[in-house]
């Protein structure tokens, strides 16, 4: 409950309570404004009652009844230019338009011309005391004036100050009631103002990156369409997806993956000319306005320099963390949310091809993201229509043929496109998250398959999102309790460009994992772009040398880097496994350079569990026959 004093003589008081929150400032200045109506029209009242009674009296009392209708009309014509002024600011007329009308106001009823409203540091002495003191001041020697403060959200910010060249001009108890209720309303003014300024910059703009949002893009996106020309240039849109934010934020938490889309939204902004817009959409999705675009390498170029951006780590918690982004590219002069969806389908493509690229619009570019939408649609239900299989290719001792294990391969197939090559669904189980269940399904087979075979090592391959995963060394570790194989039977392999993500964390992970026997392999090892200097920080156990090194083998350049890398791997005591063999002369030369193992469709291609039961026999009988074509 808050009483508020009517200052009507009467020590009168407006009361009003509610159950619940308490009343903030802006509802008080509203309140005092209230009162100080409300005491004028008390005294108004007061006054009329007055006058009814002093009609029969002397000519003494006839004056004195003349003075208060004089009051009457005057404390009229108060309310009604609150009343005005009220309405204005429930109409929310320009805030300008309100404080000037407040201020002429204020000279009308006081009959002084020099009234003004001074926001901010006054040059006024009295303005400065009425700001400094927070109460009416009124100065009545030397030059009259008075002043009361004024304050936005509960914080004086300024005064209405009235001054007067009369000689010995006075300023009555009603006269100071008059400048206290305008400086209200000039207070509630402002207040409401801002209120209503921060609601609509909330309503239109991203609340954790301060970025606008979905609707003030498209509206500025439609205003840049609308101004189209005027430069000769047309309009652009950049669609920014972040890859892997989900299992960042997954992994970290929802704090560090605020923290994250805060310096991404700053990061984004640095590589914009002023005249650009840059919006957050929702999640981890950001869109990029460009105006007067004359080409789409103008707009190419600044998809380059986001990703220049991102390649610096980004400061998370403590934490390294590498994070790129996907970017959909279009230029043209469209319906804005035309525009937009383009630039989302051309997004996909980006994505579809890899991380960190972009991708330009194209109109074939729709039917590619509907299918791909169809497939991920499919993929969904794949396992438990039991689509899903694991293929295994073996892994050959190259200085005898023998057997030394098999790699598990994740293969699909449908009832309608048959055998899906895994290029076309694994990157859509990464973008959408399924690759979770499917590495989980692969890594589960697997184990009780190895745990079948007679001291055969099988290779199962983890994928970025997974090794960032908290409960994947507990995944790990179930596999093995359920299916009995030996951990030291397991190797978990590993994309190298994986190990140059969030080091810190994938060490950690990775050390779990050793802590449970099985051994760590790094795939396609000599394509990433810092192998050597992060391989000794690793606890790795095999490197897969990758294929393009395998195809040039035979030259002496070829020849040449193959032998860095198995001589690499001699000096770190890790185990190489040539990836590709197809060619005799791929073995032949590996054999000489001391490569210890191979794969490849020179040896066999991925086999179904059933031909890898008849190839097992046959090994056992002759391993070097049934894996060598004649003459090799």
């Amino acid at each position: 409950a808050v009483a508020v004093a009517l200052d009507d003589g009467h020590g009168g008081a407006l009361i009003i309570a509610r159950v619940g929150e308490p009343l903030d400032e802006a509802e008080l200045t509203l309140l005092r404004g209230m009162a100080r109506a409300l005491a004028q029209a008390l005294q108004l009242l007061g006054a009329v009652e007055a006058e009814r009674g002093l009609r029969q009296r002397s000519e003494q009392q006839a004056r004195d009844n003349a003075r208060l209708l004089g009051m009457h009309r005057e404390r009229q014509r108060l309310l009604e230019a609150l009343g005005t002024i009220q309405r204005s600011i429930s109409h929310r007329a320009p805030l300008q338009d309100i404080l000037r009308a407040i201020v002429g106001t204020t000279g009308e009823l006081l009959h002084d011309p020099n009234a003004d409203l001074m926001i901010g540091e006054p040059d006024d002495a009295v303005a400065g005391r009425a700001m400094a003191e927070n109460r009416l001041v009124v100065v009545e020697r030397a030059g009259a004036a008075m002043a009361a403060p004024v304050h936005e959200q509960g914080e004086v910010i300024g005064a209405l100050l009235v001054t007067s060249d009369v000689p010995d001009r006075t300023y009555s108890r009603s006269e100071q009631g008059i400048l206290l209720a305008l400086a209200e309303h000039a207070s509630l003014a402002l207040t409401d103002a801002k209120t209503v300024g921060a609601m609509v910059h909330q309503a239109l703009h991203d609340s954790l990156t301060g970025l606008p949002n979905r609707a003030l893009f498209l509206d500025r996106l439609a205003h840049a369409l609308a101004r189209r020309g005027t430069g000769g240039g047309e309009v652009s849109v950049l669609f920014c997806d972040l890859d892997r934010f989900k299992t960042i934020n997954d992994s970290l938490g929802h704090e560090a993956g605020d923290e994250l889309l805060i310096s991404v939204a700053q990061r984004v902004l640095g590589c914009l000319r002023g005249s650009d817009t840059a919006a957050r959409l929702g999640g981890d999705e950001f869109v990029v306005l460009l105006e007067d675009v004359l080409s789409t390498g103008e707009a190419i170029a600044v998809a380059d320099r986001i990703a220049d951006a991102f390649r610096t780590p980004f400061s998370i918690v403590g934490r390294e963390v590498y994070v790129s982004a996907s970017i959909g590219i279009v230029r043209g002069h469209t319906a804005a949310e035309e525009l937009l969806r383009n630039a989302d389908v051309a997004m996909y493509r980006a994505k579809a091809e890899g991380s960190g690229r972009y991708a330009v619009f194209e109109p074939s570019m729709r039917a590619e993201v509907l299918e791909r939408l169809e497939l991920e649609a499919d993929l969904r239900r794949a396992q438990e229509r039991g689509e899903l299989e694991v293929h295994y290719q073996p892994i050959v001792a190259l200085v005898d043929g023998e057997l030394a294990g098999f790699e598990a391969l994740a293969r699909w197939r449908h009832p309608r496109r048959g055998l899906v090559p895994p290029p076309a669904f694994i990157p859509v189980a990464e973008e959408s998250d399924l690759i979770h269940d499917l590495g989980r399904f692969v890594l589960e087979t697997a184990c009780r398959q190895a745990a079948q075979w007679d001291a055969r090592a099988i290779t199962v391959n983890l994928s970025g999102r997974q090794l960032e995963r908290a409960d994947l060394v507990d995944q790990v570790a179930a596999a093995l309790d359920d299916s009995g194989l030996e951990p030291n039977r397991l190797v978990l392999e590993i994309t190298e460009t994986v190990l140059m993500h969030d080091t810190e964390a994938t060490i950690e992970r990775l050390a779990a994992l050793k802590r449970l026997g099985v051994r760590l392999a790094v795939d396609d090892f000599g394509t990433g772009y810092s192998s050597l200097r992060y391989l000794s920080r690793f606890p790795i156990d095999l490197l897969k040398m990758a294929k393009p090194f395998v195809d040039g083998v035979s030259t002496p350049q070829g020849a040449a880097l193959a032998r860095t890398i198995v001589d690499l791997g001699a000096s770190l005591g890790l185990a190489i496994i040539a990836e590709g063999i197809e060619q005799g002369v791929q073995l032949a030369q590996l054999r000489r350079l001391g490569c210890q193992y191979g794969q490849g469709y020179l040896f066999a291609r991925p086999l179904t569990i059933e031909k890898v039961g008849a190839l097992h026999d046959s090994l056992l009988a002759d391993s070097a026959a049934a894996l060598y074509p004649m003459g090799v």
